[in-house]
């Protein structure tokens, strides 16, 4: 019997179908394979975060941070766009990722040694070129790759070709998802470290992040990561151990100075130094000095340590404020009946003479670390109100409770002015703080040449309209007319403005021999003397000052004020001492 022929089906005629179980077995392993690739790559990018912030000793918090989100999105774009392209498998790709999270920090802190012939421009993004950028990409090609399989894997179902559909998406499905994870690692990538221990180093961090990372997915490369491993955790400057401080100071004692104490903390690293063949000693805060005094000499006896920077003296002469109309000299006895509220600590040279005088001394800093070591080891006087936290919540919870005579506002450090509290809205609430006839003294560093530095003093001058400006030292010749100045020239400085609340032209009292407090630095530079023009700052009435709703226009402009205090510091000290922290 001839075979029976087989029946040709209509194009209309349904595909075999399947059942609703077909699909859930599908989208359940597909969203579990979304949810890894996304949760792994938010997480190398976190640790990437980190990475960076290895940078911040060394080239200060905002050259560090300049091209590290440009090159986390370079790589995220590239990645999304081509991984198709990329031969070698998942696991593959894993196991170079596992060797790369653990030999980056090595070859990044080897990079530091040529930071003074790259510059805070070039450096980080060399850095960046050879740690953040490499290892996002392979995260995201892994993360891309696991989630493309999982589509892949998708069946035929009835009436649909839903593989087909999905593979179709794949492309717009993929940059999706790596920009998504982009913009949540923006906002996430926060570190704060504080104390002492491993884990709370950033160094520390990022190999407790990095470490359970490389053995999800276990690597026969994983030798070659040993190596540079080893070296950071026992022979580096830079391992957060007790052990490592020893070849810290092996390496420092070179170049004349000596680490008495380190620690990471929340604004960043902080460190007391010696310099022995000056005699000197400071405090260091990242890429920036918080300030810095003589160390006591043989038969020199003063009631205060002798301050090295000559603006934190200048800061005291707010106590020489006098009305026009005052009497020339002022008892001394009436400093003992007033207040005085100090915003930024550093290492205390101002808060101490206040303290000296007999005005009760509150002290706001946002570091606890800070407070600690300029208590231990820079003779912080005991006898004044420490507030350990955020300035803008202590102003906020306080300006209408509480009066102060005296008001400094010195809160510059790492090379970038902290605009929060150069707002409107917060200089308004230390201007409600001050008594009647009280006199605020706020120091202004940057580079007067910078529209920064006329925006954040226009802002003080609108809020307080009877201010004197002095500068620390002489201008120099060419910033005499800021029309002719060529945008290459550079005025780094420290601009003091002395504010009154209240109206009418002020002078500065002559100061007498109880105002020095027994020390040099005060006979020479407390009293003010390069008084700048107010008229050159002021802008059109309220056009261009700082509030708080607009404080992300002054982010750029800060950049060149940053990497030119970064040249500053690398003259003030060696190459080393900062690369080596």
């Amino acid at each position: 019997m001839a075979p029976r022929p087989i029946k040709k089906r209509s194009k209309t005629t349904p595909s075999p179908k399947r059942s609703l179980d077909d699909i859930e077995s599908h989208v359940g392993p597909s969203a579990i394979g979304a949810l890894w690739a996304f949760s792994h790559l938010s997480l190398v990018l976190e640790t990437s975060s980190i990475l960076n912030s290895l940078l911040y000793p060394v080239y200060g918090s905002l050259p560090a941070s300049r091209y590290h989100q440009p090159l986390i999105r370079t790589a995220l774009l590239v990645s999304g766009a081509t991984y198709r392209g990329w031969r070698g498998s998942t696991t593959a790709w894993s196991q170079w990722l596992s060797v790369l999270l653990l030999s980056l920090p090595t070859i990044q802190l080897f990079l530091f040694r040529y930071s003074g012939q790259l510059g805070a421009s070039t450096g980080p993004l060399v850095s960046g070129l050879v740690t953040s950028f490499p290892l996002t990409l392979v995260a995201s090609l892994v993360a891309s790759k696991r989630l493309a399989r999982r589509i892949d894997e998708w069946p035929v179902f009835d009436g649909l070709r839903y593989k087909e559909v999905w593979i179709g998406m794949t492309p717009q499905i993929i940059p999706a998802f790596v920009s998504l994870v982009a913009y949540t690692a923006n906002i996430s990538a926060r570190s704060i470290l504080t104390g002492t221990f491993f884990a709370r180093s950033r160094l520390g961090t990022y190999y407790l992040l990095a470490v359970p990372q490389s053995l999800i997915s276990p690597s026969r490369y994983l030798p070659l990561a040993a190596l540079p491993m080893l070296h950071t955790f026992f022979f580096s400057v830079y391992s957060p151990f007790s052990y490592s401080d020893t070849h810290l100071n092996s390496t420092l004692h070179h170049h004349g100075y000596s680490l008495i104490a380190r620690r990471e903390s929340y604004t960043g690293y902080i460190s007391v130094l010696d310099n022995n063949k000056d005699g000197f000693r400071v405090m260091r805060c990242d890429h920036s000095l918080l300030g810095g005094e003589w160390l006591p000499q043989p038969g020199y006896e003063s009631q205060l340590r002798e301050p090295v920077y000559a603006i934190f003296v200048m800061l005291e002469a707010v106590r020489l404020v006098l009305s026009v109309d005052d009497p020339a000299t002022k008892p001394e006895v009436q400093d003992r009946l007033e207040s005085a509220l100090v915003i930024g600590l550093g290492i205390g040279t101002t808060p101490s003479a206040l303290i000296a005088h007999g005005i009760d001394t509150t002290i706001i800093e946002i570091d606890p670390t800070v407070h600690d070591f300029a208590a231990r080891y820079f003779n912080l006087p005991s006898n004044h109100t420490p507030i350990i936290e955020d300035a803008i919540v202590f102003v906020d919870r306080n300006r209408h409770q509480k009066r102060y005579h005296y008001i400094i506002h010195d809160v510059f450090t790492g090379g970038a002015e902290p605009i929060d509290l150069f707002t409107v809205e917060f200089l308004t609430g230390l201007k409600e703080m001050l008594s009647v006839d009280g006199v605020i003294a706020i120091n202004y560093a940057g580079d007067l040449h910078l529209p920064t530095a006329h925006t954040i003093i226009h802002t003080i001058l609108t809020v307080f309209p009877h201010c004197r400006l002095f500068r620390e030292s002489p201008a120099p010749p060419s910033s005499s007319s800021s029309s002719t100045t060529s945008p290459l020239e550079t005025d780094f400085t420290n601009l003091v403005l002395f504010c009154r609340r209240s109206t009418g032209a002020f002078r500065f009292r002559s100061p007498t021999k109880a105002d020095f407090l027994g020390t040099q630095a005060r006979k020479h530079h407390l009293l003010p003397r390069y008084e700048v023009d107010a008229a050159g700052f002021l802008g059109n009435g309220d056009e261009g000052v700082v509030r708080k709703n607009n404080t992300h226009i002054m982010k750029a402009s800060q950049m060149r004020g940053a990497v030119g205090h970064w040249a500053v510091m690398r003259t003030v000290v060696p190459d080393a001492v900062w690369e080596n922290w």
